[in-house]
């Protein structure tokens, strides 16, 4: 009773939009009678009319969510109730108040078929609200994006808009909508009021002749050529004023820290009280890992990704999104790649505006002078090699191999390379010798990424997901060299395909069926059965890194082999990442690290790195968030000193990259992503807010770390 007193009391505070101020769309409930709140279902859900969550003296309703999953408010569409036909619109959208003193996720879900299931026939729209906040919230439709973006143009300015997954829907049959929480962890209260469609946004110009969205302004927008110039002005002034931080050497490196042996290039090293020690000698939960410079002296990589100039977006197909683009003889066709597969190079664009002829010089020389200001260090994955040129800052190399000829099988819904193919070793070791040879001697590269976020689980938290990648292997139909390895480790611990059996809870006829055909596993898996899936992914993971590191040591041996930047991780195969690998790296999109699901990192026995995070929002004219959502650019400051601070309280973390230099193209790079993730926007304006945040953290990194 004080939980909702106190919800109550914050709502009348806050105040929710009122029926009066929906003019634009078509209401389809407005909690204002008790033949509304008899409109819809409740499942695991209680509902009830509020004056007190309003300004006007209107209603809106109180619903308190269950703690279960997936509580709703079910609303099946049919004739005089948001007909089914739903072509004509642009977004369901609905005003919510969350009093509660946390952000809570709340998911909306359309159905076209009453057979949808969460994975077919419906679209999800899923956001944040955050804590004692008021906010519109809106789900685009399928139509309301173009194609080649993953997010689209606000349909309504100034509220938040839901990131949506699922397969196309039939919006000319729209049967029901449902909203509810993903797992709330709680008994979860909202003001819900003013359920509505929205029309859609017009879909062309969205884009003009500077890659920025046409139909909104924001502080640092550029108007006219001349706007580039005065940017320019301004930030070398406010580059002058906030050099390198004092307390950095020549390599980023703890300049007044203690001095180390060095052997002229990056390497580890786990320090208490000052002295290097070995890592199993050194006191419980005492101690922490660090990366050592040439220098001596300790780093701790604070690096950028995609450091380059500029993606491409596609022209080809879809012209009407762009109101202008370079015309014949136009210098700044140069950017705009013709062909049937037509593309332009915004980014590109404006840095000639902005540096003149010499752009690639003068945008090089001014990315390097901002990682210097901005207290970062490295320069991440996927960067522009003449960057690393300069030798002013320490790089990262990303590595790659030629798989096409492999074998391979379907691991989390991804193509995964069977490591046990014959040929896997030979297209390894020339992939890692010819990426390597550039830099293998030079002490400004702290070393080197072995591709990027591999399929080893899926995204749950079951067996099922968790060996994802052993599953697939035996789910293949092909006579794989993986099915054949994981016959050989069954019949090493079974006498007969009998015992398999009767521990799996299987009926193979023979172990040819293991190595010959698909094997679909029982529901749940037998203990057994998972201490096997576990076994073969160590032994799968044991053949992948072991083979990488020997072609490192042989190719690289001065450098540091930085891991395969885990996304999904499963136990066993970051146990054996950190046997041959110099440095574990992982991707970890959240707006911090937990230290109780992160702790286990300590007990690895090798530093760890993060190889990419990032946040987004959508209050600078960007279409899309990223993964990871923010409130507005000062909250995306605010979310990286949090993250930040999460790292450094993590002993075996030695350093964060982030992801990326520059804003994602606003109509889509090459598989449509749209992101606001850069430090930097499509026009090379730097992120006031952010920036300045990251300095600030980034200049007491050495301090905090002490």
């Amino acid at each position: 009773m004080k939980a909702t007193r106190l919800l109550l009391m914050l709502a009348m505070t806050l105040g929710m939009p009122s029926r009066a101020q929906v003019t634009n769309g078509l209401l389809i409930n407005s909690f204002e009678t008790s033949a509304d709140l008899l409109r819809f279902t409740r499942n695991n859900c209680s509902v009830s009319s509020s004056t007190e969550g309003v300004t006007d003296g209107q209603k809106a309703a109180l619903v308190v969510f269950s703690n279960v999953d997936w509580p709703n408010l079910l609303f099946k569409v049919g004739t005089g109730f948001a007909n089914g036909d739903w072509r004509g619109w642009g977004a369901v959208a609905v005003d919510i108040l969350n009093t509660n003193p946390a952000s809570v996720m709340v998911d909306i879900r359309v159905d076209d078929d009453f057979s949808a299931d969460g994975a077919k026939h419906c679209q999800t729209g899923s956001i944040g609200v955050p804590a004692g906040q008021k906010a519109a919230v809106v789900m685009p439709l399928s139509k309301s994006i173009p194609p080649g973006m993953n997010g689209g143009p606000p349909i309504d300015p100034g509220a938040l808009q839901m990131n949506v997954s699922g397969p196309s829907i039939d919006l000319s049959h729209i049967v029901a909508f449902q909203i509810f929480l993903p797992r709330p962890g709680r008994q979860t209260a909202l003001f819900l009021d003013n359920i509505r469609l929205l029309p859609p946004t017009p879909l062309s110009a969205l884009a003009d002749q500077y890659g920025q969205f046409t139909r909104a302004d924001w502080p640092g927008k550029i108007h006219h050529g001349a706007d580039f110039q005065e940017q320019n002005t301004n930030e070398q002034q406010w580059l002058a004023a906030h050099p390198k931080p004092p307390d950095r050497d020549l390599y980023g490196a703890w300049r007044d820290g203690p001095q180390f042996t060095n052997n002229g290039f990056f390497r580890t090293a786990f320090v208490l009280n000052g002295q290097e020690v070995s890592p199993g000698s050194a006191p419980a939960n005492q101690g922490r890992w660090w990366l050592v410079a040439p220098s001596g002296r300790l780093f701790f990589s604070l690096g950028v990704d995609v450091i380059d100039y500029g993606e491409t977006t596609r022209v080809a197909g879809r012209e009407s999104l762009f109101d202008r683009l370079p015309g014949p003889g136009d210098p700044l066709q140069q950017f705009s790649y013709p062909g049937p597969s037509r593309t332009a190079n915004f980014y590109g664009m404006n840095l000639c505006r902005k540096y003149g002829t010499n752009w690639r010089s003068q945008a090089r020389s001014r990315g390097l002078d901002r990682l210097d200001s901005w207290g970062f260090n490295t320069i991440g994955s996927w960067s522009s090699s003449d960057l690393f040129e300069a030798h002013r800052v320490p790089y990262t190399v990303s590595v790659g191999y030629d798989n096409s000829r492999l074998a391979k099988f379907v691991s989390a819904g991804q193509q995964m390379v069977d490591v046990f193919d014959a040929g896997f070793p030979a297209r390894m070791a020339a992939g890692i010798s010819n990426a390597v040879a550039p830099w293998e001697n030079d002490p400004w590269c702290v070393g080197y990424f072995m591709e990027n976020e591999l399929p080893w689980a899926g995204w749950g938290s079951g067996p099922t997901e968790q060996y994802a990648l052993p599953i697939g292997v035996l789910a293949s139909t092909n006579a794989l060299p993986a099915k054949a390895e994981f016959a050989r480790l069954l019949q090493s611990r079974y006498s007969s395909v009998s015992g398999l059996n009767s521990a799996w809870n299987t009926s193979l006829a023979s172990w040819n069926d293991i190595s010959n055909r698909a094997v679909t596993l029982p529901s749940p898996l037998t203990a057994s059965c998972v201490a096997d899936l576990g076994g073969f992914l160590t032994d799968f993971a044991g053949r992948y890194f072991s083979i990488v590191s020997a072609n490192m040591k042989q190719f690289a041996p001065k450098q540091l082999y930085l891991g395969c930047r885990f996304a999904s991780r499963p136990t066993e195969a970051m146990s054996v990442a950190a046997q041959y690998c110099d440095v574990v790296s992982f991707n970890v999109y959240n707006r911090s690290l937990d230290p109780n699901t992160w702790g286990f990192t300590s007990t690895l026995g090798k530093p760890c790195v993060i190889g990419e995070f990032h946040f987004g929002a959508l209050d600078r004219g960007m279409f899309h968030p990223g993964l990871v959502r923010a409130r507005d650019q000062a909250d995306r400051g605010r979310a990286y000193q949090e993250y930040l601070r999460s790292i450094l309280a993590l002993p075996a973390f030695v350093g964060c990259h982030w992801f990326q230099y520059s804003d994602e193209p606003l109509t889509g790079r090459f598989d449509g992503e749209n992101y606001n993730i850069g430090m930097v926007s499509g026009t090379d304006t730097p992120y006031v807010e952010l920036v300045t945040a990251a300095r600030q953290i980034q200049s007491e990194i050495y301090s905090r770390k002490r």
